[in-house]
């Protein structure tokens, strides 16, 4: 991937990644209002759809026929699908197809591992706490 192509319109994917962004948040927020999941599953499974969410919409992909300028890969497939007479949607499909299953599996994974330790060190927090305020100096 060719980073030059992100400075030329460095404004308008700060807009694409903010929007995105918020848009996760919001996401977010509804899951946890409607799920009312609080296992270590439910909180994993919103995470990886919430963070699979942001990923589509900040998934770049080369244009077809603008190999140096990239753009959102949902854009690029919307486009080239149904607005482009000639259009080539195969790269901004393999792009999604490909990369938000990964994202998906990805984060619910990493999620539900740091959950894991998370509580291990709890509990072994709990068996064995720190006095405070004690000193072993005689």
């Amino acid at each position: 991937m060719n980073l030059d192509a992100f400075a030329e319109y460095s404004s308008a994917w700060l807009a694409i990644v903010a929007a995105a962004f918020v848009g996760a948040l919001c996401l977010n927020s509804l899951l946890k209002r409607i799920g009312g999941v609080r296992s270590v599953t439910g909180r994993s499974l919103r995470w990886a759809i919430v963070m699979t969410v942001l990923a589509a919409f900040t998934l770049p992909v080369a244009l077809p026929n603008a190999e140096q300028i990239n753009a959102p890969a949902f854009i690029v497939l919307l486009f080239e699908s149904f607005f482009q007479t000639q259009g080539d949607p195969a790269q901004a499909r393999r792009m999604m197809l490909a990369g938000l299953p990964l994202v998906f599996v990805g984060v619910f994974t990493i999620s539900v591992l740091a959950h894991i330790v998370w509580r291990k060190l709890r509990a072994a927090e709990a068996s064995n706490p720190i006095p405070v305020g004690k000193s072993d100096a005689k």
